[in-house]
């Protein structure tokens, strides 16, 4: 804390190779980076101010791949309404990358949860990005699946949700699939009661039936999106706000 405010630091680090999917190029490795670490700053309310990236790059690299990795980082900090700030480069044997984000809360939101809380699932992301991995490694086209491809692409976390600051009891990010942040939402000692989850039309239409597309959802990760828990007497202002600023919610159960 300083200055009556939280300061946050959120640093992530990974290797191209475990997030290009097919079609990815370094430009798309760069926002995924940015957008994963501004996922976890904004579910606990916080304000995005900036970014840094740190390369690891074998020397035969070419430049232009280089160059394409930081212009697709300052994109999405740039839509995030953070500049990308600067960063480091080093030799390595194969491309990696360790992306820091910097963001103010005026009251950080902990991953918390009370009986009788209700959980929404924030974003239109829930099932497409699962559905992109899943057309990654079986090999298949996300032509017809334009939304898929986009939700994968080009996942960018939302600033909408600072609308709803001081309203909600806890938040989790949701990058390792909706079932294990459902999971560490359990951890805490409460029961977690799925009662529905967001099927939207492309996902059925690519999974081909219900039972496919609820893995989707469940399993799928890479949302980046948020799990919110909700008190019961806040419901109401809460769909208000996110109404107003036209963040999507979808009410998927409550805790025991």
């Amino acid at each position: 804390w300083w200055g009556g405010v939280a300061w946050l630091l959120k640093t992530d680090g990974f290797s191209y190779r475990e997030v290009a999917l097919a079609g990815m190029g370094p430009f798309e490795v760069g926002w995924r980076g940015v957008a994963a670490t501004a996922s976890d700053l904004l579910a606990k309310m916080g304000r995005p101010l900036g970014f840094t990236l740190g390369l690891f790059l074998p020397p035969d690299l070419e430049e232009d791949f280089a160059l394409a990795l930081v212009q697709g980082a300052a994109e999405a900090a740039r839509r995030l309404g953070a500049p990308l700030l600067g960063g480091d480069t080093n030799a390595g044997a194969e491309v990696a990358l360790t992306v820091s984000g910097f963001a103010q809360a005026e009251a950080p939101l902990p991953r918390r949860a009370q009986p009788g809380d209700l959980l929404y699932l924030a974003g239109d992301r829930w099932g497409r990005t699962g559905a992109a991995i899943r057309a990654h490694y079986a090999g298949r086209s996300l032509e017809a699946f334009p939304r898929i491809r986009e939700a994968a692409f080009y996942p960018l976390p939302r600033l909408e949700l600072l609308a709803l600051a001081g309203h909600l009891r806890g938040s989790l990010d949701s990058s390792d699939g909706l079932a294990e942040t459902l999971w560490q939402l359990s951890e805490l000692g409460v029961r977690v009661e799925l009662e529905a989850l967001p099927l939207y039309p492309d996902v059925l239409a690519f999974a081909g039936d219900e039972e496919g597309a609820q893995e989707l959802v469940l399993y799928g990760g890479e949302e980046f999106e948020a799990v919110l828990v909700v008190p019961l007497e806040a419901e109401g202002e809460v769909l208000a706000r996110a109404r107003a600023v036209g963040l999507e919610l979808f009410r998927a159960g409550r805790v025991g």
